[in-house]
């Protein structure tokens, strides 16, 4: 008994709301269908994997799949509508009756082995012929008739289906056979239902985590659960790097004589790293381009070679805008986000070699501007923006680009900025060091880390 995987990547992103099929939109550095194709043929559970494609996006498909370990890939075209292409997909998996078939949507991204194995289990030990994926609601479900509610139902009735669906390949040519020419359903379990008689249907419990990503605000969730599975969490992240862990890594921190620098730095030399430490004035500062082109140049010599460059130069100046003058206005903007633009674009080659890694630092309050705060937090937010350009622009050059945001810090920097704060309530610069390190070995690109003293933390001010 086979276990084959089809994979439906045929829509067209309309309720997505972008140009490009929202399952060629890139997740932490990847497309969304990579991913959800890797969790399937990477799973050790599947001996192939079938894509069905839009007919229109076939070359973009095969770059998205290709390379990946596991099962082998292949692309086929589908159809105009899903049951069309799984019909497509189920001709091309060339299956025999008995084995099994897993119908999985391409913008799932989040789908874990444990649930896989779930789908599995009840096929292959012969107590049913399809099996469901679902998750309770958490919501009132109501019944609506125009603009007039009918009914309420009671919820602990009801489940939300997800994929993959999986069946026996007989069970579900036969519902596909017996579907009428031009009729349709939103999922494939509903025409086993339909129009297989005695078919044992049952249902195993899928995952919150397994998303399908529809809109933007989806996409955001998922970066942020791929966020939390690659680096735990604030608790775990804030967990030092392992001596021996950065062996021979040769990382750059501008900024990195004082402060959250000066930890990162630390950390990285006790994990093996060998660290070129500057700080934001050296040779005249990382506002001056001729300045940080030099400090990037002096480091990959004497490193040979740069694998992070990791930009911690800052400064925070409270007070009215009104009442700054012009002078220090230009400074914030020149080293919070110009010194951050110098150094990557002086960083490039050195990081498109290495295929390493840039990480900038922004702030809790990058979310919103607040009062004395302008010119620093519209030069965080800046930063943020910043980052997640880099991170598409530079995918291809195999760079990743994050951004780390730590909430009040226990730095020099804000003791002078707020003498009578105390700073016992702080944030120490070691935890957001190994925050920083932890998310620099995830893997990820295009990230934003909050790092915060513990749950519930207040924000910054």
């Amino acid at each position: 008994m086979k276990v084959f995987g089809v994979i439906l990547a045929g829509g067209t992103g309309q309720r997505f709301g972008d140009a490009t099929p929202k399952q060629f939109i890139r997740l932490a550095g990847e497309p969304v269908l990579r991913r959800s194709t890797a969790a399937l043929a990477s799973s050790g559970l599947i001996d192939q994997v079938v894509v069905v494609a839009n007919a229109e996006w076939l070359k973009e498909t095969h770059d998205a799949v290709a390379g990946l370990l596991g099962a082998p890939i292949s692309v086929v075209p589908g159809g105009a509508t899903r049951n069309e292409s799984t019909r497509a997909g189920l001709t091309a998996v060339g299956a025999d009756a008995g084995d099994i078939v897993l119908i999985h949507d391409a913008v799932r991204p989040l789908l874990s082995r444990e649930v896989i194995e779930r789908v599995i289990a009840p096929l292959r030990e012969g107590r049913a012929e399809a099996v469901d994926t679902v998750i309770p609601t958490a919501d009132t479900l109501v019944v609506v008739e125009g603009d007039r509610i009918t009914d309420i139902p009671e919820r602990s009735r009801f489940r939300r289906g997800q994929t993959p669906q999986g069946f026996i390949v007989g069970t579900l040519r036969q519902a596909y056979e017996a579907t009428p020419v031009g009729s349709a359903a939103s999922d494939d379990c509903t025409l086993v239902l339909r129009h297989v008689p005695g078919a044992r249907l049952v249902h195993v419990a899928g995952d919150e985590e397994n998303i399908k990503i529809t809109t933007r605000i989806d996409l955001v969730l998922a970066d942020r659960l791929l966020q939390l599975r690659a680096i735990g969490g604030d608790r775990i992240a804030s967990t030092p790097a392992t001596a021996g862990s950065w062996n021979d890594r040769r990382v750059l921190i501008i900024g990195g004589t004082h402060g959250i620098g000066a930890a990162i730095a630390d950390a990285a030399q006790a994990a093996g790293a060998r660290v070129s430490r500057v700080g934001r004035g050296s040779k005249g500062g990382v506002e001056n381009p001729t300045a940080v082109a030099e400090m990037i140049e002096q480091a990959a010599a004497n490193l040979g070679g740069i694998d992070d460059v990791i930009v911690t130069a800052g400064i925070l100046r409270i007070g009215e805008i009104a009442a700054q003058s012009a002078e220090e206005i230009l400074e914030t903007v020149a080293v919070n986000l110009a010194g951050s633009l110098l150094a990557a674009r002086a960083a490039h080659p050195h990081l498109a070699a290495s295929k390493g890694t840039l990480t900038l630092f922004t702030s809790s309050s990058f979310t919103r501007g607040r009062a004395r705060y302008a010119a620093y937090s519209a030069t965080k937010a800046a930063v943020v923006n910043m980052m997640q350009a880099l991170a598409d622009e530079w995918v291809g050059d195999g760079i990743r680009v994050n951004a780390v945001a730590p909430e009040r810090a226990n730095t020099e920097m804000r003791r002078n900025a707020f003498p009578a704060e105390d700073h016992a309530a702080l944030l120490q610069p070691e935890a957001i060091a190994a925050a920083t390190l932890a998310l620099i070995r995830s893997g990820l690109t295009g990230q934003v880390l909050d790092v915060k003293k513990h749950e519930g933390a207040a924000p910054a001010d």
